[in-house]
């Protein structure tokens, strides 16, 4: 889609407030985003301008530019002067949307001020091809290919593996391998920075995160306690346990002899501490060292986006790696992942039904009519494997739906929609279990643990956002002693597992929220049970 950048200056009036959302309105059109998502864009935009107003008088101007960068699409609202987020919200209970943690969200603004001026962002996604079919064009493509096997001169396959693709490859993971250490760092710190800056978080903001982390924790646990009983079991411990010096010495690896350390060796471990570290000792600098808070933030967005552009080469991957499974007689992992998607299923569906009933019997709800009220989001996740595409039904489902207070939505859904992701959390278990059992990868208590840990707060890490789970599976793998060509297969199932994933994190998400709303008397019960 081509469309014409504009920059244009106005006067801060009723007038120009809806001439700007209308523009914005019409912009998102041709993106083609869902229509809940453009409604509550042109709303935030409106909202944002009247803020504006408010604060400097309606002679004041404003610039709206409206631009793409790299093919993302973004507007910008600029005003000269005094600082002012409109972004803060006069509710020292919640928080407000300046969080380091969802800033970078698409559809979620920003602001920044810089040399007096004030400057709030918001960025589009434009509406791409299904995952499903680049996947399928990836598998069609593959086996048409294998098939001319038969007429290659003797040694071709093996010339065209050693010469083709070995090398992509080898530099497709040498990319994610590349990315994987800065990206769980600047994650990890940026989150400790947002969950813990008081002027972010409120009291309801912060016990929310702590709460979606916990959940996260506990369905990580059940669901690898789980998998490890249908795929592998416990190598034997010479002290029927993690002995005294197996767990000194784990707590020893953690500490890095030095900074570079954790960087050259690719301790994914040592990684996360020093970011805990770093993250925890810029909160309680706070102001002091908000320059180095604001350089870790900016560097978040930098390799957040780099993550998005090595995604877009991931089908020529995927048409790789079947390429050469299908010539090399390696299919059979790759057949027999069925299990672990099953098993991922079959997981999903059964803590599904113990929060729903949960939830049904605690607010005297019908979980018949629970169901019908989340049915369109999930569907709208299922259906695009985009956590975007759903937020704007997400929302409108849970303040007209089920009479969760609007203010708490507006909070606790986009702050959820990036950090509660227990699904892809359980995802990760399984393929880290099942791929474990497959190579027949020693398993043991204290492996278990690091694997909760690890995919947990990886999931809560990565980004929301196309590539990120690549980067993940790496990790992951890595740090618990899997083979990386396992990578390979895993990031091939990956597109399936995401639209599953996808369709019931929102709906694990709406449930928590119901929750909690209730925990905090802002929620409406007659529209819950109407």
């Amino acid at each position: 889609m081509r469309f014409t950048p504009i920059k244009t200056t106005y006067k801060l009036e009723p007038k120009s407030v809806d001439l700007v959302s209308e523009d914005v309105q019409a912009f998102l059109k041709e993106l083609k985003a869902p229509k809940k998502n453009i409604i509550e864009a042109r709303l935030t935009v409106e909202e944002i301008l009247l803020d504006f107003m408010e604060e400097y008088g309606s002679e004041k101007e404003f610039v709206y530019i409206k631009n793409n960068f790299l093919g993302k699409p973004y507007i910008t609202i600029s005003v000269q002067g005094e600082p002012f987020n409109p972004l803060e919200k006069d509710d020292d209970e919640f928080g407000n949307w300046s969080s380091a943690l969802i800033q970078n969200a698409d559809y979620t603004p920003s602001y920044t001020f810089d040399r007096g001026v004030n400057a709030v962002t918001m960025r589009f996604s434009k509406k791409e091809i299904n995952p499903i079919i680049k996947l399928l064009i990836a598998i069609v493509a593959a086996v048409f290919i294998s098939l001319l096997k038969a007429l290659l001169p003797d040694g071709g396959i093996g010339y065209i593996k050693t010469s083709l693709l070995d090398p992509l490859y080898t530099a497709f993971l040498g990319l994610m391998t590349t990315i994987e250490i800065p990206l769980v760092f600047l994650s990890v710190t940026c989150g400790i920075i947002g969950i813990g800056d008081s002027t972010v978080f409120g009291k309801i903001g912060r016990k929310m995160v702590l709460r979606f982390v916990t959940v996260i924790l506990l369905f990580t646990t059940v669901a690898g306690v789980i998998f490890s009983m249908l795929f592998t079991r416990f190598a034997e411990e010479s002290s029927g346990g993690i002995s005294l010096k197996v767990g000194v010495d784990m707590l020893m690896d953690l500490i890095p002899k030095n900074l570079i350390e954790p960087i050259t060796s690719g301790n994914t471990m040592q990684v996360v501490l020093m970011a805990v570290v770093i993250g925890v000792s810029l909160v309680v600098l706070g102001g002091k060292a908000k320059t180095i808070s604001n350089i870790i933030n900016e560097g978040n967005r930098i390799i957040v986006y780099i993550t998005g552009l090595i995604s877009k080469l991931l089908p020529l991957f995927i048409f790789v790696i079947l390429l050469d499974m299908i010539w090399s007689g390696n299919v059979r992992v790759f057949l027999n992942m069925w299990k672990a998607v099953a098993a991922f299923v079959s997981v999903l569906i059964v803590f599904f039904f113990i929060m729903l009933i949960t939830v049904s019997n605690k607010e005297g709800v019908k979980a018949k009519t629970l169901i019908e009220k989340m049915m369109s989001t999930f569907l709208i996740g299922f259906g695009t494997a985009s956590s975007i595409a759903a937020n704007g039904e997400c929302s409108h489902s849970l303040y007209s739906r089920m009479g969760v207070n609007k203010r708490f939505v507006e909070f606790g859904q986009p702050v959820g929609g990036v950090i509660f992701m227990p699904s892809t959390a359980i995802n990760f278990m399984v393929c880290a279990i099942y791929m474990a059992s497959y190579y027949k990868v020693k398993v043991s208590l204290l492996w278990f643990i690091i694997a909760i840990i690890i995919c947990s707060f990886v999931a809560i890490a990565t980004p929301p956002v196309p590539g990120g789970a690549i980067a993940a599976y790496t990790v992951i793998f890595a740090q618990l002693g899997i083979p990386a060509e396992s990578v390979a297969i895993a990031v091939t199932l990956d597109i399936l597992f995401d639209f599953i994933a996808t369709a019931f994190d929102g709906a694990f998400l709406q449930l928590e929220l119901i929750r909690q709303a209730d925990e905090n008397k802002m929620l409406n019960y007659d529209v819950l049970r109407n």
